[in-house]
């Protein structure tokens, strides 16, 4: 049940993400004094970020497995959002404040971290990363499995990508890699559509 739970709370978190990152300028469509300035502000940010967000996600997920390695608490801190909670693969939520404690205290502490097989999906001002993680220490008090799945939900700041939401669970000998692609499963193959 609790699973479950979890499940639904980092769905619900995407969800709200993603319905966030709507058409917000919609409000403004009659106003035709801002669209000049809003043009020009648009063609500076344009040309500061980077074409392909995904690259920019797979960057920081580098840095923070560097950062997570070295259990530089400070350095981790720095990519969570405030509001930030994990689920470790124990099945514990923590918050950033917890996690950061975590590893302060020395209950949380990396010999070697890494994402692997990372696969990204951005949505405007939030993405979807999913990765192994090899990683070799300790998690809130418990060993760390050697390699999880693990999934973080990124939106964009003003201060750029901060990770939001965080799932890790261990990976069963012989899974394969993080895939993430529009293929149709084997059941919506099947399904005939409403309207032909």
């Amino acid at each position: 049940m609790k699973k479950i739970c979890l499940v639904v709370i980092v769905l619900g978190v995407s969800a709200l993400l993603m319905a966030a990152c709507g058409d917000q300028g919609a409000g403004n469509a009659g106003n035709a004094a801002n669209k000049p300035a809003n043009g020009a502000n648009n063609a500076v940010s344009n040309t500061t970020a980077s074409a392909d967000p995904s690259a920019d996600i797979k960057k920081i997920m580098g840095d923070l497995a560097a950062a997570l390695a070295k259990n530089d608490a400070d350095g981790v801190a720095k990519f969570y959002a405030d509001d930030y909670h994990l689920v470790t693969p124990q099945g514990i939520v923590q918050t950033k404040a917890e996690r950061i404690a975590d590893m302060k205290s020395g209950k949380s502490k990396f010999e070697s971290f890494e994402y692997n097989d990372i696969a990204v999906r951005t949505y405007g001002d939030s993405a979807v990363a999913i990765a192994t993680v090899k990683a070799k220490g300790t998690l809130s008090g418990q060993p760390a499995a050697p390699e999880t799945r693990a999934t973080l939900v990124f939106y964009k700041t003003k201060d750029g990508w901060k990770v939001v939401s965080g799932q890790a669970t261990p990976v069963a000998a012989g899974a394969e890699p993080a895939k993430m692609d529009d293929k149709k499963t084997e059941a919506n193959k099947t399904a005939a559509p409403a309207n032909k």
